[in-house]
């Protein structure tokens, strides 16, 4: 597999840090909808606004990560509107769907590890509409992963060469 640039997996999110946006085909597949946060904001709730009972509040870390206050509800970890593997409100997907398995933000590009449909030989020249998806969970999944990288940091210069920690 070839890889656009160094990548850095962040396996709090199951996404790695690219260089370059690489080439996705869905494979409709149903992973990025089984098991997984989909956070909401405001216009997703908008443009889904004819269903009910298809959102929860998000936990405080949840929010602090992606800054949504309302999460799709999962059904025994499937997307409330995921029937088999096709999605019932495709035309109106909120943007955490539309823009799978990327996430671009103002410093990074992260793709998603979990999705079969990432071709990695190709580029992809769609960045700014991604990074435009992204607006809503890329300032705080910034800070998350700057706030992580900080904390790593000092966790590594603590430990003696050779230590690792104890479970």
């Amino acid at each position: 597999m070839e890889v656009f640039g160094t990548q850095a997996l962040i396996p709090e999110i199951g996404m790695f840090a690219v260089q370059k946006l690489p080439y996705h085909s869905c494979r409709r597949c149903g992973r990025c909808c089984t098991a997984k946060l989909i956070p909401l904001y405001e216009k997703d709730l908008e443009r889904l606004g004819g269903f009910r009972s298809f959102y929860m509040p998000t936990n405080s870390l949840e929010r602090e990560i992606t800054g949504a206050a309302y999460k799709m509800m999962m059904v025994n970890s499937r997307c409330v509107f995921l029937d088999g593997t096709i999605c019932k409100v495709y035309d109106m997907r909120p943007d955490t769907c539309r823009r799978h398995p990327f996430i671009v933000t103002r410093k990074r590009i992260l793709v998603s590890a979990a999705c079969p449909g990432v071709d990695w030989s190709r580029e992809n020249n769609d960045l700014d509409y991604y990074r435009t998806l992204s607006s809503g969970i890329s300032e705080r999944l910034d800070r998350f992963i700057e706030a992580r990288s900080r904390l790593s940091s000092r966790w590594t210069r603590l430990l003696a060469p050779g230590q690792r920690p104890q479970p």
